[in-house]
């Protein structure tokens, strides 16, 4: 009996020393890769980024944001690269808190929204192109640093920016948490102006309140329908005016 015990023993010590170097060898190599997929958003990333800007066209903000829709994915990418390094301060999706004022004098259309359209079709269109998908990967990851800017644009992403995150996080690997509550919108984000609402009515719509620079805030003077790509100037309740449309 002492003998079949030892036997036993002997043999489930056998069988932990040859699993435990298995198991470890696959968990090496898991994360090994993920290792290297996170040196490659780095490095390839920013350099297929930096290719963008030696390419990217010239033209006043409101001309590259029209450039962005129109071509093939390469000089999308190149027009969107371009806004991006020109409007977000340092070239960083992060810290898109920093921007404002309206795309021109007399225009209510937000410099911050223009921005995040770039970005968006930047993340779009890199990954159409030969090794551009590390380099959507890697604005993501930097505008991921922003948990405000993952509330406001990634937790309700605009429709068709959902398959195109989960494409790239596939592919890439993408760190980090990218959770997706539901679409809002669609591209471009941009809104065009439609006259007044009642506060009243912007709350019971869902709309997203900006600053008087158009800047998004958590109240303001002006409200973005982002379910139907408008913005309004708000008005108190009371107000006869709720809706009024400029001609």
């Amino acid at each position: 009996m002492k003998i079949k015990l030892i036997s036993a023993l002997v043999l489930i010590l056998a069988v932990l020393l040859f699993s435990v170097p298995v198991m470890a060898a696959s968990d090496w190599d898991t994360f090994t890769a993920e290792m290297e997929k996170r040196s490659k958003i780095k490095d390839t990333g920013a350099a297929i980024v930096a290719d963008m800007l030696d390419i990217a066209p010239e033209g006043t903000e409101t001309e590259l944001w029209n450039k962005l829709w129109d071509g093939e994915p390469r000089w999308r990418a190149a027009a969107a690269v371009s806004l991006i390094n020109r409007m977000f301060p340092q070239g960083d999706p992060s810290r898109w808190q920093e921007i404002n004022g309206f795309a021109s004098k007399g225009s209510l259309q937000p410099r911050q929204l223009m921005a995040m359209d770039a970005f968006f079709v930047a993340v779009d269109s890199l990954r159409q192109i030969t090794d551009g998908v590390w380099g959507s990967a890697y604005l993501l990851d930097m505008f991921g640093k922003s948990g405000i800017g993952k509330v406001m644009f990634i937790e309700e992403i605009p429709e068709g920016m959902d398959q195109v995150l989960q494409d790239v996080i596939s592919v890439t690997g993408l760190p980090g948490d990218w959770s997706i509550k539901k679409t809002r919108g669609k591209l471009p984000i941009l809104p065009f102006y439609r006259g007044y609402v009642t506060r009243d009515s912007a709350d019971s719509r869902n709309m997203q309140y900006l600053d008087g620079y158009g800047s998004i805030a958590p109240n303001g003077r002006y409200a973005w329908d982002r379910d139907r790509g408008y913005l309004y100037e708000v008005v108190e309740d009371g107000n006869d005016r709720d809706f009024w449309i400029n001609p």
